[in-house]
């Protein structure tokens, strides 16, 4: 039972639209099934990593995370940003001949790729403690605690993370034949886009949080002295 809670953590982390999901969407379509493999298997190597934290409970690393999460913000803004940026200037051309020279096979800077985009946000560390949480209050998880328990908690994750992305990746592959480089230059600029915009607004964010804090503290400060 604690291996299948893991695997529905994992899942139900992997689902939800982002830039890793796009990235890899673009991946697929744009350079083939091994390399959205690749990029996948990054994915959920990240998010097993951060889901581990969250699983064992590491408080000072989540404490950590909250009172820092304007410079999270920051980094991952400008992170996810590039990756959008350097998505929308590939040109499908040249992406396909450099594919028929590299040959299929998994690619390691498309799963170093996938692993660097997820793991700039550490945020999702968050998203997995509510996960956890929900996925042991169904009672998908052993009550002892024990080792085993513990392993099969985080084997399951990644293999519902793992087994999102292969899925995805080969439903893609099914579709791919259809895809034209005129079609493969408007998905690099659509997912560039995306992805870029997804960037600016956690930026953006940053920002507003910041005021917040400025304003909050003037406010704090102005009570005070009263």
């Amino acid at each position: 039972m604690t291996f299948i809670g893991g695997v529905m953590v994992g899942c139900m982390a992997s689902m939800p639209p982002g830039p890793t999901a796009i990235l890899t969407i673009q991946r697929n379509v744009s350079k083939g099934w091994f390399s959205g493999i690749s990029t996948g298997l990054g994915i959920a190597t990240s998010d097993t990593f951060y889901a581990s934290i969250a699983f064992f409970s590491l408080s000072f690393v989540t404490g950590f995370i909250e009172s820092n999460m304007l410079l999270i913000k920051c980094i991952a803004g400008i992170c996810i940003a590039a990756f959008g940026v350097n998505i929308f200037l590939k040109k499908p051309d040249m992406q396909l001949r450099r594919n028929k020279a590299q040959g299929d096979h998994l690619n390691w800077k498309d799963y170093a790729s996938g692993f660097l985009l997820s793991f700039a946000n550490p945020a999702y560390i968050l998203v997995h403690i509510a996960l956890i949480a929900t996925v042991k209050s169904m009672g998908f998880y052993d009550t002892d605690e024990n080792a085993f328990a513990n392993a099969s908690m985080i084997l399951g994750i990644f293999t519902g993370c793992a087994g999102w992305w292969i899925g995805l990746s080969s439903l893609l592959k099914m579709i791919r034949k259809y895809f034209r480089p005129r079609h493969l230059l408007w998905i690099n600029r659509i997912s560039g886009i995306v992805i870029t915009l997804i960037g600016v607004s956690l930026l953006i964010s940053m920002i507003s949080d910041l005021q917040i804090d400025i304003h909050f503290n003037e406010f704090s400060k102005l009570f005070k002295t009263k």
